[in-house]
């Protein structure tokens, strides 16, 4: 757990490692996702929710929530991926392609994603 005066952020491996009882573990880790909301942007709020977990326990990401230290409210997430996401040129738009060759010129472009701001 990393600390500053106003935030910190606990890796959800710490509380996956705490049991799968009601009161501790992936069932804790739910009931605190459950007053998060992300009305700018549902996707993130989904992922939290529903993928987040599995993904850390496939070592696909890990995910960091980030509370507020005076009243221990979820602010917000990052999460980063373990593994790169490779994109096959062939399989997306032709608008998608122009954009993602902005970053890359190989046909094949890998797209690393360090973080989803709330």
């Amino acid at each position: 757990m990393q600390i500053n005066d106003e935030f910190f952020y606990i890796n959800i491996r710490d509380y996956l490692a705490l049991g799968s009882d009601n009161k501790a573990g992936e069932p804790m880790f739910a009931r605190v996702l459950s007053g998060f909301s992300c009305p700018k942007n549902p996707d993130v709020e989904h992922f939290l929710k529903k993928s987040a977990v599995e993904f850390t326990k496939k070592s696909q990401s890990v995910t960091y929530p980030v509370f507020s230290v005076e009243d221990k409210e979820l602010l917000g997430y990052f999460t980063l991926a373990l593994k790169p996401l490779t994109v096959r040129g062939e399989t997306v738009s032709n608008t998608m392609k122009r954009k993602l060759l902005r970053i890359s010129n190989w046909t094949r472009i890998q797209i690393r994603i360090l973080c989803q701001p709330t």
